[in-house]
């Protein structure tokens, strides 16, 4: 991956990440139910806006983390974000397992970890 494509791939991911981030920080529950929680948890569990900005701040985190990444160290970063991402994943499909997230939810956590993992592979073999 060229200087360049790098610098795109951050800066998207990057940007995405932060911006995601900050609408969860500021709507939980809205997320939370936009991802495929169920409606009466994303209504009304009390702990589920601290768990979701908690996930917000880390999100926000690593999408500042990738945009001030300079190319030499990006492989770190992308290590870090790949695993970050099979986490939630992992606790998203556990989720799915006993019933407490929609099946989108599990989808759309397949589809962002098999991204990930693309752009990790696709990094390290530069």
């Amino acid at each position: 991956m060229s200087s360049s494509e790098w610098d795109g791939t951050r800066t998207t991911v990057g940007s995405l990440s932060i911006w995601i981030g900050t609408a969860a920080l500021f709507a939980p529950r809205w997320i939370a139910g936009a991802l495929g929680v169920r409606p009466d948890a994303a209504r009304g569990d009390v702990a589920l806006p601290l768990l979701v900005r908690l996930a917000a701040a880390r999100n926000i985190a690593m999408g500042a983390a990738l945009l001030v990444t300079p190319a030499p160290q990006a492989r770190r970063t992308t290590e870090v974000t790949l695993l970050l991402t099979a986490l939630d994943a992992a606790a998203v499909w556990t989720s799915r397992a006993e019933g407490d997230v929609a099946r989108r939810s599990a989808v759309l956590s397949g589809i962002v970890l098999a991204l990930a993992a693309c752009g990790a592979a696709r990094w390290h073999r530069r």
